[in-house]
């Protein structure tokens, strides 16, 4: 009979408990190498008791929660496990909310390169070419439109004839 009943009480618990999913969360955190701001995106499952209802204050401890971590600790498996934990144990203690469990749909962090690493990039590649871009549109607008197929010509001068007269 006793066997029944915890069945009966653990079957009527996992019907109460609610699911929100978060798909497109995301925020700003530090890189540990850098120290600069590296953009995260995280889809993440939410189980637990009224988590629907208050998804707001799920998503306020997620905020709170996530910042507190570098970029480098949350692609590993324990900075992950870490993570979710302390999110647990966060919206338990800050919000009187209980979540059973949380899964991890996706996370991936996108590096947000310096002003700097992108000009030296476009220099490295040739592209950005200051001096020369505006010589080369003077020289595409002179070209004649029956001729914008041939190639330029020389700029060196012609050699003498050996027979010439020279003044």
């Amino acid at each position: 009979m006793k066997r029944i009943f915890i069945a009966y009480f653990l079957l009527h618990v996992s019907l109460c408990a609610q699911v929100l999913i978060l798909d497109d969360f995301r925020a700003n955190v530090f890189s540990k190498a850098d120290k600069r701001p590296v953009e995260i995106k995280l889809g993440l499952i939410f189980e637990g008791d009224s988590v629907q209802a208050h998804d707001y204050k799920v998503i306020d401890a997620l905020n709170v929660i996530v910042s507190s971590y570098y970029a480098e600790d949350l692609v590993t498996s324990r900075g992950k496990e870490l993570f979710k934990s302390t999110l647990i144990a966060y919206t338990k203690k800050a919000h009187s909310l209980t979540i059973d469990t949380i899964y991890i749909k996706e996370l991936s962090v996108k590096m947000n390169p310096a002003v700097k690493e992108i000009v030296e990039a476009i220099k490295k590649e040739g592209i950005f070419q200051q001096n020369n871009a505006p010589k080369q549109q003077a020289k595409q607008q002179q070209q004649t439109p029956e001729n914008y197929l041939a190639p330029p010509l020389p700029r060196k001068l012609p050699l003498p004839d050996e027979n010439a007269i020279n003044f």
